[in-house]
């Protein structure tokens, strides 16, 4: 990584994909508030291109920032702490941030600054909180991720991004420290970073209502179940009940096969999207005899 210039990276504000922004115009979809680590996304242009690809964001990266208080000196200089970003900006954060800070910050007063920041985004308008946790090779990281781990129990908004998890055992990733990356590294949590983004972005995840076609013993049928949000693709599978000897639901939502006797079944289907959410209906299917 190469070294910054200045205390401010980035400065108070950037915008990428939009161009700058004016006062007036809408929020980002996205605002990303991070320290020195996102400076290996920031100056690398094809991780940079992973992260923003299509989005109005607003990147505010800092070295030596923290959560609150005062930041620790940099070169002559001090970046604004997450809160005073947070109280700059307000409603033009947009419904979605990401936190990368936490490095800087004191052991002994974190879970107290992660709740003051939680609660002032909750406040500024923020919907959605992707915080991501520390990796490194300090044991107070793993405790201090245990705080973020809490606060998601305790706010709904709140989603843990698993850095730490995801680049476990690629130290390769990472300049001597542990912490700042290499080029590999910033493309790796670009790509985690968007994952997330995506998903916090994305519309619920909903089973459609629909009509299943009546079956006709003995004859070949045929039928689609229906789902939209989330993040395709979607895998189906019955949870409740079964279909009828000869019919089978496949895990891209068709039903087909030929049925055996008439009558009728209720079934309750799920969908579930590529990051494991899922949502069910019920259903009806009648099954008439051949004639």
């Amino acid at each position: 990584m190469r070294r910054v210039a200045t205390a401010i990276v980035v400065g108070v504000l950037a915008c990428f994909g939009a161009g700058a922004q004016a006062a007036d115009d809408p929020p980002p979809q996205v605002t990303v508030i991070g320290d020195s680590v996102l400076t290996g996304v920031l100056w690398n242009e094809g991780p940079l291109a992973i992260l923003q690809h299509g989005l109005q964001m607003r990147l505010d990266i800092g070295v030596c920032r923290r959560l609150t208080g005062v930041s620790c000196p940099y070169e002559g200089g001090r970046v604004p702490t997450l809160l005073d970003v947070v109280n700059t900006l307000g409603p033009q954060l947009g419904k979605v941030v990401l936190v990368e800070v936490g490095y800087n910050d004191d052991y002994d007063t974190f879970a107290q600054d992660v709740e003051v920041s939680i609660n002032a985004l909750l406040q500024a308008g923020v919907e959605r909180i992707l915080w991501v946790n520390l990796h490194g090779f300090s044991r107070q990281w793993h405790d201090m991720n245990d705080v973020l781990d809490a606060a998601a129990r305790r706010h709904r908004e709140l989603t843990v991004i698993d850095w730490n998890g995801y680049a476990s055992d690629h130290w390769s990733w990472f300049q001597g420290d542990g912490i700042h990356l290499v080029d590999e590294g910033a493309g790796a949590m670009a790509t985690l970073f968007r994952s997330a983004i995506d998903e916090a972005l994305a519309p619920p995840l909903v089973v459609h209502t629909t009509t299943l076609p009546v079956a006709r013993v003995g004859h070949k049928y045929l039928a689609r179940l229906v789902a939209s949000g989330g993040i395709a693709p979607y895998t189906w599978r019955v949870t409740r009940g079964s279909l009828p000897k000869g019919l089978s639901l496949r895990p891209n939502g068709q039903i087909d096969g030929a049925a055996r006797r008439s009558g009728s079944v209720t079934i309750v289907v799920a969908a579930t999207d590529s990051h494991g959410h899922a949502a069910t209906r019920q259903e009806l299917l009648k099954i008439a005899s051949a004639n």
